[in-house]
């Protein structure tokens, strides 16, 4: 294809391409519902995804960000600007793909072959970045924290959901494990021999409700009992707590860590115990939707027949996109796979991904994908716009200049 056809005439090669390469695209989409890996294992997946990229000219790395299933895609015809979709595929125990990471690493990958079939002489770079462990550790943030976005001009990825959705929000994250350390002995016969580890972690828990109607709006704290005891007549020598904190933006996560945990050592001293505070996995920030690029996409989703739904959201849960949406200017659409009121990470939503509402989501969102990647490399007023709101905004971290 010529550089030199009117972007329209583009858009409408890129959602035939897509059309035509569907049902291949499905075939990948089923596949990878039929073989889930866990987070970190999904060494058939990340190859699985890979192979169709290097088969069209995409060079392919593994095991960047020191994560041996993270794979960078790339088809370079021009230094800039740097175009990124971005892959997951991990599934969730006994579940499989209850969250749509079939149809999220499928979507990157057909939008990239898709925009890369039509698109072949606008210049710049196409990138699938293939971002593993999203249910556990967070594997999008130790690829921040790595440098892989480091030269990335924009960032963007789907996820299914009851509706379609392009202004995305969550809650910044971190999890924190509690463990008390008392003293065993028999609980009836010798209980003053004894300092119960578990009396500090149930009164953690009881005061979860006071901490957060102290805190400001938005402060959530859940969390589960991970070690207890091993027997009603021995004293509980140690109590294992596992919490995860989340709040509207990382500066009140900082400050309800910071309280939680000062509680947290208060309540070893009054019981006598002694106290381990450890991080788990990595923080995850709120997502920072960039408006230039979410009204690129919702024009492109609008020439598609497809309205959406960017009212404020009450119920939301946190995303390791929001690492990437504070280092580069990023959108992380959501689109309707199931009815309102299907919740995900279930194995009905799992099945919904290989249904006809699936390969519908699946199809609209190639699209979008693939028309928005098309205005960032042929239109740089749109890229210089985002760039202006992600530095303007005050909380992006990464370069918002190139």
């Amino acid at each position: 294809m010529s550089s030199e056809r009117q972007p329209q005439d583009l858009k409408n090669a890129i959602r035939e391409a897509a059309r035509r390469r569907l049902p291949e695209f499905m075939e990948m989409v089923r596949w990878l519902y039929h073989h889930p890996e866990l987070s970190g294992e999904e060494k058939e997946s990340s190859r699985r995804l890979a192979e169709p990229l290097r088969r069209a000219g995409f060079t392919v790395s593994f095991g960047v960000g020191d994560l041996p299933t993270a794979f960078v895609a790339r088809r370079r015809r021009g230094k800039r600007p740097v175009l990124a979709y971005l892959a997951e595929y991990d599934a969730l125990p006994e579940i499989g793909h209850g969250c749509g990471h079939n149809l999220i690493g499928t979507a990157a990958m057909g939008a990239a072959l898709v925009l890369d079939e039509v698109a072949a002489d606008l210049g710049g770079e196409i990138r699938v970045l293939g971002t593993p462990a999203e249910e556990t550790l967070g594997g999008k943030v130790a690829m921040v924290e790595a440098g892989v976005f480091a030269d990335v001009d924009a960032a963007l990825m789907v996820h299914p959901a009851s509706e379609d959705r392009v202004l995305s929000d969550s809650l910044a994250c971190q999890s924190l494990e509690v463990a008390y350390l008392g003293r065993g002995a028999h609980a009836v016969a010798h209980p003053e021999k004894g300092i119960n580890a578990l009396d500090p972690l149930l009164a953690l828990f009881s005061a979860r409700d006071a901490l957060m109607r102290q805190s400001r709006p938005g402060l959530r704290i859940v969390g589960v009992i991970r070690e207890g005891g091993v027997r009603p007549n021995v004293i509980p020598e140690r109590a294992v707590g596992h919490f995860s904190l989340r709040a509207p933006d990382r500066e009140r996560l900082a400050a309800a860590l910071s309280a939680f945990r000062n509680h947290a050592r208060r309540l070893a001293a009054s019981y006598g115990c002694k106290v381990e505070l450890t991080l788990t996995d990595f923080a995850y920030d709120e997502m920072l939707t960039n408006r230039p690029l979410a009204d690129a996409y919702r024009a492109n989703l609008a020439s598609l027949g497809v309205a959406v739904n960017d009212a404020p959201r009450e119920n939301m849960g946190s995303l390791d996109m929001g690492n990437v949406s504070h280092a580069v200017p990023s959108v992380h659409p959501f689109f309707a796979l199931v009815p309102q009121g299907l919740a995900s990470h279930t194995r009905e939503f799992a099945q919904a991904t290989i249904t006809e509402a699936g390969e519908a989501g699946l199809l609209r969102s190639v699209q979008a994908l693939a028309m928005t990647g098309l205005d960032i490399l042929a239109d740089p007023d749109l890229l210089r716009r985002a760039r202006e709101e992600h530095r303007e905004s005050g909380r992006g971290r990464g370069k918002s200049e190139a």
